[in-house]
């Protein structure tokens, strides 16, 4: 008895062990065989990880390369001592370099007794170093970026914000997404036990980031800061609460400028309308009698009337079965066009009683009121036309003096375009082309015609509508001194809340100049100007007027094709003459457009262009006082590359506007005259990248052969 039950714990622990045995290797044959993938899978999940290399966002620049918005790369590095191979030279000397600091004040740091040390914020590191400094163990590299927006001038909704993700939340940023954003990269490391740094696997799989694209929009920042200026001057002059402004090019369709007021802060929520779209192409409002154009172009066109037909007007108060209309001045007999030129409602009303609803309908349509113009800008509005259907007797000639339907300005805009450019009804256009990194076009926005909305000849009768508007009409204020403009004034009660509350208004002029050859349209509409100020022709008007004088003098886009100045930029006053703009001129234009406007300039003898000019443009001068002009040499530099100039020498003003000019950046060190810089002069580098300018009072640097004052000196 006694032997059997030490036989049996035998038994008993044979089994045990031999069921553990199986157990364990039916547990590996699982974790090695069957479900070896599952398990390998699960380890590299804890072993490894996906480090996200963010892509950099494409830039956005103006139509000559000016930044509007740009991508800025800094980084914070820092390290943890106990990690960090503090007795290699290489390491040492790479991460001093880095952050800025000598080898000594480096290693001063390293032996303070703490888990991290911060080394510096904010730096600014080349791709090279920053691949350095990730293979350095104990050695922390977080990358920071910041959309900069450094042109004040414009609404922030057209330019639009990015989230904290990166993602565009409106205007171009939003627009052209896609575009912009690029693709990000990713890099596998491991993140084994006890290995604070972890390391990068041996052929180890990864993708690099793609960089977005550069966006180079329509937008004109010389016409821009002249539209902004002018409109926020006008606002206070006239007591309005708000205004837009737009100058577009008819023969394209290209929006050179938008200018609204009062700036409204841009919202970072796609979901809330306000702050996130632009007045110009979300605002409704009545366009009052600007919309006589495309009434009295429907009535031209379908032969309904002559421009020499006599309407009489009433002495200013017309009962009709639907109603009473009235006219500010108490007009007799009047012709069509002097309808047009005097901007009667009475005539206009007469004159399409007769039109069949449907035949008005389809023609505004063709204009495209009632819908989208196409532009590339997010939440555009259709605007609000009623279908025929639930017209009243009223509607159609309330439509025809512009009540009783919401327009958009850039609706308006380009309806005036077509009026310009013969006729032709073209999609408003906000970007030219998007380039690589290279420099090279990876995709060009060609002009989008839509369709003729009526004949050339009538676009001609119209023309001199508006011509005789400026000259003898109601907009008589909106003339230009030596360039012949035309458009129409309007006045409308503002709608709110469904009813006209009395004493708001909003008032536009809608113009273009030249009248021979428009090159630019443009519109201005405030909103609830003060008494007297409240008709487009008291108000609008003139800021029309400045507007494309400012754009005569800033601009070469009212110069003919032989490069000779208008009689504008020629104006004399007394015994002085206006200075005319030779900024962005080569050398040879600049000399030829003194020539012509009878000036003398201080031009070097060297092949250029002139970014810089004393006295400013617009500025009257004596006959006999010279114009000086500071001008950059240009190299043959890659497609997409930039010659850094040598500003070594120049003012931190001098030195601004030369590296502006030539679409580059710049931060400044100290104060006083540019010492030296980096990049160095003659370095290759991508527009809007930035030049480091350390500036000294002291410094007796000379002018490089790169920038030349006419007379040899520093002005």
């Amino acid at each position: 008895m006694s032997d059997l039950f030490p036989r049996h714990r035998l038994n008993v622990l044979s089994i045990a062990v031999t069921a553990i045995v199986g157990v364990i290797a039916y547990r590996l044959v699982d974790v090695q065989i069957i479900d070896h993938e599952k398990y390998i899978a699960r380890a590299k999940r804890q072993w490894y990880m996906k480090v996200r290399i963010p892509a950099r966002r494409g830039n956005i620049f103006d139509r000559s390369g000016y930044p509007l918005a740009v991508t800025h790369w800094t980084y914070t590095v820092g390290v943890t001592p106990k990690h960090f191979p503090a007795n290699d030279r290489k390491a040492v000397a790479c991460l001093a370099d880095a952050c800025d600091m000598s080898k000594k004040e480096l290693r001063r740091r390293l032996v303070k007794d703490e888990s991290y040390i911060p080394l510096g914020r904010d730096l600014h590191l080349t791709e090279d170093q920053v691949s350095k400094l990730s293979l350095l163990s104990g050695v922390r590299i977080d990358p920071n970026h910041d959309r900069l927006y450094p042109f004040e001038a414009m609404p922030p909704q057209l330019v639009g914000a990015i989230n904290a993700e990166g993602k565009g939340t409106a205007g171009v940023e939003l627009a052209f997404q896609g575009v912009l954003a690029g693709e990000d990269g990713w890099l596998l490391e491991s993140r084994l036990p006890g290995d604070p740094k972890g390391f990068q696997p041996v052929n180890a799989p990864g993708l690099r980031p793609r960089n977005g694209n550069d966006l180079y929009l329509t937008i004109d920042t010389r016409i821009q800061s002249i539209v902004d200026f002018e409109l926020e001057q006008a606002i206070d002059r006239y007591g309005a609460v708000g205004g837009v402004a737009i100058v577009v090019e008819p023969m394209t369709g290209d929006v050179l400028a938008v200018a609204e007021k009062p700036t409204r802060k841009i919202s970072r929520d796609a979901n809330q309308i306000d702050g996130f779209a632009l007045s110009s192409i979300n605002g409704i409002y009545e366009p009052g009698s600007t919309f006589k154009l495309i009434t009295d172009s429907y009535l031209l066109e379908t032969g309904k009337v002559d421009p020499y037909d006599a309407f009489y007007g009433e002495n200013g108060v017309a009962q009709f079965d639907f109603g009473t209309i009235h006219d500010d001045h108490k007009f007799g007999w009047l012709t069509f066009k002097e309808s047009f030129v005097y901007s009667s409602n009475i005539c206009t009303v007469k004159a399409a009683l007769d039109t069949r609803k449907e035949d008005f309908y389809r023609h505004l349509l063709r204009f495209g009121f009632g819908g989208r113009t196409g532009v590339d800008l997010p939440a555009e509005s259709r605007g609000k036309l009623r279908e025929p259907g639930a017209w009243t007797p009223q509607s159609l000639p309330s439509i025809a003096i512009g009540h009783e339907i919401g327009v958009t300005a850039v609706q308006m805009a380009m309806a005036y375009g077509a009026l310009a450019n013969g006729g032709i009804l073209l999609v408003p256009r906000i970007a030219l082309e998007a380039r690589d990194a290279k420099g090279s076009t990876v995709r060009k926005y060609s002009p989008a015609t839509i369709r003729r909305v009526f004949s050339e000849r009538t676009a001609k009768t119209m023309q001199d509508f508006c011509k005789d508007v400026v000259l003898k009409g109601t907009g008589v204020k909106a003339s230009v001194n030596g360039i012949p403009v035309g458009g129409k004034t309007g006045t409308s009660q503002k709608a709110m809340n469904g009813c006209y509350p009395p004493g708001k208004y909003v008032v536009s002029f809608i113009g273009f100049a030249p009248v021979q050859d428009p090159r630019v349209v443009c519109l201005v509409v405030l909103d609830e100007p003060a008494y007297p100020f409240y008709w487009g022709g008291e108000s609008s008007a003139i800021v029309f007027s400045k507007i494309v004088e400012g754009i005569n003098l800033s601009t070469d886009l009212f110069y003919d094709s032989g490069g000779a100045a208008n009689i504008a930029g020629r104006s004399e006053r007394g015994g002085t003459k206006r200075v005319p703009s030779f900024l962005r001129l080569t050398t040879d234009e600049a000399t030829d457009l003194a020539a012509d406007c009878g000036l003398a300039v201080r031009c070097p003898k060297v092949k250029g262009i002139v970014f810089s000019q004393t006295p400013d443009p617009g500025t009257f001068v004596d006959r006999r006082e010279e114009i000086k002009l500071m001008v950059r040499t240009v190299g043959n530099e890659p497609k997409g590359a930039q010659s850094v100039p040598n500003v070594a020498g120049l003012s931190i003003r001098e030195a601004r506007r030369l590296l502006l000019a030539c679409g580059l950046d710049c931060v400044v060190r100290g104060f006083g005259v540019v010492e030296r810089q980096d990049p160095a002069a003659g370095a290759l580098i991508s527009r809007a990248a930035r030049v480091i300018l350390y500036c000294n009072p002291r410094s007796v640097a000379e002018l490089s052969e790169g920038v030349q004052v006419a007379d040899g000196a520093r002005q």
